[in-house]
């Protein structure tokens, strides 16, 4: 028991002190809120149009930029951005981004067809409206 815990806590030790802080990117972009922090894939591709758009380029994930404004956002997420002067459109699992809005709530007739709450029946449903 002693061996093996001899071994594990300095591999623990270097992973912990070799990996980078979690939250360098946002620290670098805290005062804007709707951005693309960093490149999350390899390669970021950039496509001309935000549904069935034509691939137009890719950027390596270390000279995609950093704290990029997001100009607007799909209902598919897909991110519109200005880069070099020119927009393109980025699909949203491919970056490390913050959003700048919340979603608004879901307001729909509740349970049974009424509009009053009964406690337990809704699970949130209509929180916010």
């Amino acid at each position: 028991m002693k061996h093996s815990l001899l071994f594990v806590l300095p591999v623990l030790a270097l992973g912990f002190a070799g990996a980078p802080p979690a939250t360098a990117a946002q620290d670098a972009c805290v005062d804007q809120e709707a951005v693309i922090l960093s490149a999350r894939t390899p390669e970021v591709d950039l496509f001309d149009a935000p549904s069935g758009g034509n691939r137009v380029m890719s950027i390596a994930r270390d000279q995609f930029p950093t704290c990029l404004p997001i100009l607007a956002q799909t209902e598919a997420r897909m991110l519109k951005v200005d880069i070099d002067g020119t927009e393109y459109w980025v699909a949203p699992h491919m970056v490390q981004f913050r959003a700048g809005h919340v979603d608004p709530p879901v307001c729909r007739t509740l349970a049974e067809g009424g509009d009053e709450t009964r406690t337990g029946t809704t699970r949130g449903l209509g929180e916010g409206c």
